[in-house]
């Protein structure tokens, strides 16, 4: 008769059945390494990244770690240590191309924040990678990054050499460094006690690695600049300048203008929502000022669609003087008029989220410069603001004389008056 096995013998079995499947599972994700040179090697398809590695002793005694990660494209790299797995609160090595190689490149970085002004060179004494290197095969479009890391420093994350050890990596889009990681950046885990058992972890939001987001978010900045720098500025000149319209032209450019304007703002926010991780949306004042700028121009169409009709109360007047214009226009608001009513809020509406607008553009050129590249665009930005601001002082100017002219020229020994031009109100 076959001995039946107890309740503990057989909870026994199932943890030694577990014990043994999870360690084959992990010795078959380790890769046999196509280097003679390191132990093992892990092989990131989704990033196109392969990563050699060896659990070595210095000629000190020293453990260390020998790394060798190769990127099939051009770009900076970097590899770092963060037990959570995360960029922030890690200590990273960056390579970068661009640079001469020297004892801070390839460097040991702090990394405090996700903004390039984070990622933080360790002082000059905290620079002991052994034989550090970055190259690159221009005819075979790869990257590499070598260096040897003693695994126990002070005030430095370690490095289990008898267990695993969580790393993270990271690769640019192109060799200008500082930029955006938008080709990918993930984590992975390598028991050195082995010097063979790896792993990678990808978080979820990480999918999304093979979008070039550099072009995904110049799109988006370029059109925010096209519909606050340049249409909607043509916008307002259309209406400083009605006068010089025939009939309901000015109107018409006016409205098909702020439409576009509408469209293409509607389109960057669209873009920048789809393309950022959801715990970013409101925790940075560019994309919480994002948010409020689409409620208000969305707001601001919508009460210009369904503006109030003319009122014929004061049809047929004339004025001539810009004081008796104003008295009138002041009457009108006194006295409850929508139409007059609904004139100064929309212009003083629209001229508060212009400003919006071009706060929101120099906050996103600073992004910018942070995340995707050392290119400084606030100098020819707010150049270029300053421009239209001179040029919109000097059309109200010239159609205030133009008013004073016509007035000069058309009144006849008081008899005879002009109306103010459309221009001035």
């Amino acid at each position: 008769m076959a001995r039946r096995r107890t309740p503990s013998t057989f909870f026994i079995v199932k943890c030694v059945r577990l014990l043994l499947v999870t360690i084959g599972i992990s010795l078959c994700m380790a890769e046999t390494s196509d280097d003679p040179n390191y132990a093992g090697m892990l092989q990131l398809d989704s990033a196109n990244l392969k990563i050699y590695y060896s659990s070595i002793l210095t000629d000190t005694g020293a453990n260390a770690v020998s790394i060798k990660a190769v990127y099939q494209g051009l770009a900076w790299l970097a590899i770092g240590v963060n037990p959570d797995g995360e960029m922030i609160g890690g200590e990273a090595v960056i390579g970068q191309p661009n640079a001469a190689i020297s004892s801070e490149n390839p460097g040991k970085y702090f990394m405090t924040d996700e903004s390039s002004s984070g990622v933080v060179l360790m002082d000059s004494s905290a620079q002991t990678l052994i034989n550090g290197i970055i190259t690159q095969d221009t005819s075979a479009g790869t990257t590499t990054l070598m260096y040897t890391k003693i695994m126990e420093e002070s005030g430095e994350l370690s490095i289990n050499p008898n267990g695993q050890t969580t790393f993270i990596w990271a690769v640019g889009t192109n060799n200008n460094y500082p930029a955006y990681h938008g080709n990918g950046r993930g984590k992975f885990v390598l028991d050195l006690s082995t010097n063979g058992a790896a792993f990678a972890e990808k978080p979820q939001e990480q999918q999304k690695s093979s979008k070039n987001y550099t072009k995904i978010f110049a799109a988006h900045g370029i059109m925010a600049v096209i519909a606050w720098a340049f249409l909607t500025p043509f916008a307002i000149g259309i209406s400083f300048l009605r006068g010089l319209f025939f009939s309901a032209l000015w109107f018409k450019l006016h409205m098909y203008v702020n439409c576009a304007t509408f469209l293409l703002t509607l389109t960057t926010f669209i873009l920048a929502v789809v393309n950022i991780d959801r715990k970013e949306r409101f925790s940075d004042p560019h994309f919480i000022a994002g948010w409020i700028l689409m409620g208000l121009v969305t707001l601001q169409v919508m009460v210009g669609i369904f503006r109030p009709h003319v009122e014929t109360t004061h049809e047929g007047q004339k004025t001539s003087t810009v004081w008796k214009f104003v008295i009138r226009k002041w009457d009108s608001f006194r006295s409850g008029s929508k139409r007059a009513i609904w004139e100064v809020c929309h212009k003083l509406f629209g001229y508060g989220i212009l400003g919006l607008a071009i706060w929101q553009m120099q906050s996103g050129i600073k992004l910018w410069r942070e995340k995707y590249g050392p290119q400084n665009l606030l100098t020819p930005f707010w150049l270029w603001i300053y421009f239209l601001l001179v040029f919109a002082l000097v059309l109200k100017v010239w159609a205030f004389r133009r008013w004073s002219k016509g007035t000069t020229a058309t009144v006849d020994e008081g008899h005879n008056v002009i109306e103010v031009p459309d221009e001035l109100q």
